[in-house]
């Protein structure tokens, strides 16, 4: 099966372009890209909205996507209301308490999607990760969440706008005896990271890519990217697509 994952957005209002940026067209140009890859899916990964969670933004994107020949799944990030985004797309049924998390068996592969819109876990959210973590030991897991569950060298990112509960991540991860594939954004970077059985692929964005190494944030290019997911008989492989 392959998977297309794009991420951060950040789409504004029509007249307003972030930064200098057509964020619109960005987007644009990453779906017309992905009949170049034939996935048979795409997952959206989050911060879907430039600033906060916006009705018209939501259902722009959702006139989009619902275009695609192939089902698509969504996230929320930061910048996003998980409750306006799972009423525009019509998904409330993943919808608890104001976090949008749910599972789904992608051709057979055991796949969580996390909420951490608000840079952690509730304690209901947590409590259903454990017990799917639990339910699933003897599988390899593949989890979608919007910000990466580790500290990733990125100075600014991981100092600023980290994801809060990374050590309690680690550890409920390593209780699985298999491998654990997270899939995320939020840091608009390409970047790997690896502890034990975890292993974490963030994902650059169709925004614009920061630099890792600096204290502030600063811009590192205008690239557009796309994670390209290949799940396999022989496991998990994944390319970065750069426009």
């Amino acid at each position: 099966m392959r998977i297309a994952f794009i991420t951060d957005l950040h789409i504004d209002t029509p007249d307003q372009n972030p930064m200098g940026v057509d964020v619109r067209q960005n987007f644009l140009k990453a779906l017309a890209f992905l009949p170049t890859i034939n996935p048979n899916c795409l997952v959206i990964g989050g911060d879907l909205a430039n600033a906060v969670g916006d009705h018209a933004i939501y259902a722009w994107i959702k006139q989009e996507l619902d275009k695609l020949p192939y089902p698509y799944y969504l996230i929320a990030g930061n910048h996003d209301d998980p409750a306006i985004l799972a009423d525009v797309f019509g998904r409330k049924q993943h919808l608890q308490d104001n976090e949008f998390y749910y599972a789904l068996p992608l051709e057979g592969r055991p796949t969580l999607f996390l909420d951490t819109a608000k840079g952690e876990l509730s304690p209901k959210q947590w409590t259903w990760l454990k017990d799917y973590v639990a339910a699933l030991r003897h599988n390899n897991l593949l989890v979608f969440m919007h910000h990466p569950p580790l500290p990733a060298d990125a100075i600014y990112m991981d100092s600023h706008y980290p994801f809060r509960q990374s050590d309690d991540f680690l550890q409920l991860m390593k209780s699985s005896p298999c491998h654990i594939t997270v899939v995320c954004g939020h840091y608009h970077a390409e970047k790997v990271v690896q502890r034990g059985n975890l292993i974490a692929l963030l994902t650059p964005s169709t925004f614009v890519q920061l630099k890792q190494d600096t204290p502030d944030m600063v811009v590192d290019n205008y690239c557009i990217g796309i994670r390209e997911i290949n799940l396999t008989t022989h496991g998990t492989n994944s390319t970065v697509h750069y426009l």
